[in-house]
């Protein structure tokens, strides 16, 4: 199954490195980026493991999420579509999310 990751998900992922940057944490970073990729990994190996994201608004159906292992309070929201798998964010979990997700 193709993954394609959004340039949403890019700029969230360029916004966590930073605060990780900030903060003075870069091996925290180090091992973000691994747990993220394995998190993606399973993703792509099988996209209907995460769990469906519940929201009032019809056109977040179909939306489903994983946390990243280690890092729980970041969470990846993606959606199958046909052959490919959106990978649409990677947020942590105390953001406004379904503000963030318009």
């Amino acid at each position: 199954m193709e993954l394609v990751r959004t340039s949403s998900f890019w700029r969230d992922l360029k916004e966590t490195l930073d605060y990780f940057d900030d903060v003075g944490a870069e091996g925290a970073a180090l091992r973000f980026l691994d747990a993220l990729d394995a998190t993606i990994d399973i993703i792509e190996k099988d996209p209907d493991l995460g769990s469906p994201w519940e929201s009032s608004r019809p056109r977040h159906s179909g939306l489903r999420y994983r946390l990243v292992k280690g890092f729980e309070n970041h969470v990846v929201l993606y959606r199958r579509s046909g052959v490919h798998v959106d990978v649409l964010r990677v947020v942590h979990a105390s953001q406004d999310i379904e503000g963030l997700l318009g």
